[in-house]
């Protein structure tokens, strides 16, 4: 059986979905991940970033959503999956390194790296 992959000018799914995160627009990269449909962990931890600086009640739900999604992927430890949702969401405040660094760590240990990936590359963003 053959599938049909649709590529249009603007080329496939997947690199759509990569300018939009490069253009950190919320609504692009939400209409981009419907696209896509199901995320690995590290495009969705990307679309929880996106909403960061300028909606925080969605990245609070986008927040939570990831955290139980690396939960029931990674099973990590209780000590683990607090600390993964504590430093998650303690990147709206001043602490943000320490989040970010904290977050980082549990990824690089736990996984997905690719996730890991992501969080630098947030982090080397310049803030908005």
């Amino acid at each position: 059986m053959r599938t049909c992959v649709r590529v249009t000018s603007q080329g496939s799914a997947h690199a759509r979905f990569n300018r939009a995160l490069a253009s950190r627009n919320p609504t692009l990269v939400a209409a981009a991940a419907a696209e896509l449909g199901r995320l690995t962990l590290a495009d969705a931890l990307a679309v929880t970033l996106v909403y960061l600086p300028d909606d925080g009640a969605r990245f609070e739900r986008a927040a939570v959503r990831w955290h139980a999604r690396w939960c029931l992927e990674v099973r990590p430890s209780p000590d683990e999956s607090q600390l993964a949702l504590a430093a998650l969401r303690a990147l709206r405040g001043t602490a943000r390194q320490a989040a970010a660094d904290a977050l980082a760590e549990l990824l690089a240990l736990r996984g997905p790296g690719a996730a890991g990936t992501v969080l630098e590359r947030w982090l080397d963003e310049p803030l908005r």
